[in-house]
């Protein structure tokens, strides 16, 4: 694996690299104090030192809102997905975990064609981080789901050239960049406690589900934020004049409208909407079963307007049943 080093003053020359592979975007903080990926008109709005986003970037990969076809007079027209090139730079290890599971929902034995238009146009470049008391990310896992990944060291930034389009991206900034003597892969953080991922969660008698259940108020906050969370609507939009148009929107499950079929709902309770959404996220589901896809961000945590934290029911639920409260 190639590796070259950055010195922090030859920073913004490299953006200037990067632009020419693709609008450049990166993370910003917004007058309102929101920290958010958005285009970088100017080198001077990046912000490295933020600790997360509001919206993940799955949002560059799955819109909230998105045409699929439109049709009329018993016939339809696929919409065309514009994907223009686009580089993605500064995102964290978490979130670079995020979009490689993404990857796996909607780049599988079908994929989904707007996604694939989606991610070939995107350029990952990841950045380490520096953790804080709402991240749980896995320090066991090599940070390689990107292009480039720069870790920062002393005056600048170790750069690891990970796919053949980082590659190029060297390439093209090799006057930035000094050879580099370290031999190792960038890795998480060693201070980050790893995630969960014990298959005996899958348990229903824990009294805190009954407490979290009675806090939750079902405004889906966690899942809008979380890098991934996929569930998606189709929806139809008639037109006045005939014809309509059918779009696929972000859902949520911890909606009451999501689980409702033909005048059922499946998981009519906040106790059934949450625990289904746990399960997803820590065990899985077919074909993706026991792997979780929780990547440790601590988005859920941050944003939960009434301080649900599961992993306190993790925590209990890897304690002896006499132990538990």
């Amino acid at each position: 694996m190639e590796k070259a080093f950055l010195n922090q003053a030859r920073l913004g020359e490299f953006l200037g690299i990067l632009r020419l592979f693709g609008e450049l975007h990166g993370p910003t903080v917004s007058h309102d104090g929101v920290a958010a990926f958005a285009a970088l008109g100017d080198a001077s709005a990046l912000r490295l030192d933020y600790g997360r986003t509001q919206i993940p970037p799955k949002k560059y990969l799955i819109p909230f809102r998105e045409e699929l076809l439109q049709y009329r007079d018993g016939s339809y027209q696929e919409s065309q997905t514009n994907a223009p090139d686009m580089v993605l730079f500064g995102l964290h290890p978490c979130d670079l975990d995020g979009i490689a599971y993404l990857d796996l929902v909607f780049l599988g034995d079908r994929p989904d064609p707007c996604y694939a238009a989606r991610r070939a146009a995107l350029t990952l470049i990841g950045i380490s981080c520096e953790p804080d008391d709402f991240c749980f990310c896995n320090d066991s896992l090599e940070t390689t789901a990107c292009d480039l990944f720069l870790t920062s060291r002393g005056e600048g930034f170790e750069v690891a050239v990970l796919s053949a389009r980082g590659g190029s991206i060297a390439s093209a900034a090799k006057a930035l960049l000094t050879r580099s003597q370290s031999a190792l892969l960038p890795t998480r953080d060693a201070s980050c406690p790893i995630p969960p991922q014990d298959p005996q969660l899958r348990f229903s008698g824990n009294p805190l589900w009954d407490s979290f259940a009675e806090r939750c108020v079902s405004c889906g906050a966690c899942s809008v934020c979380c890098p991934t969370c996929y569930c998606f609507d189709v929806r139809e939009y008639p037109g006045l004049g005939g014809g309509g148009t059918r779009l696929r929107e972000w859902d949520n499950c911890l909606f009451v409208t999501h689980g409702e079929v033909a005048g059922a709902n499946f998981r009519g309770t906040r106790l059934e909407r949450l625990r289904y959404r746990f399960l997803h996220k820590y065990c899985g589901f077919s074909p993706l079963e026991g792997m979780t896809s929780c990547v440790g961000c601590g988005r859920c945590k941050k944003v939960c307007p009434v301080q649900i934290d599961l992993r306190e029911l993790i925590e209990t639920g890897r304690q002896p049943a006499a132990e538990l409260p």
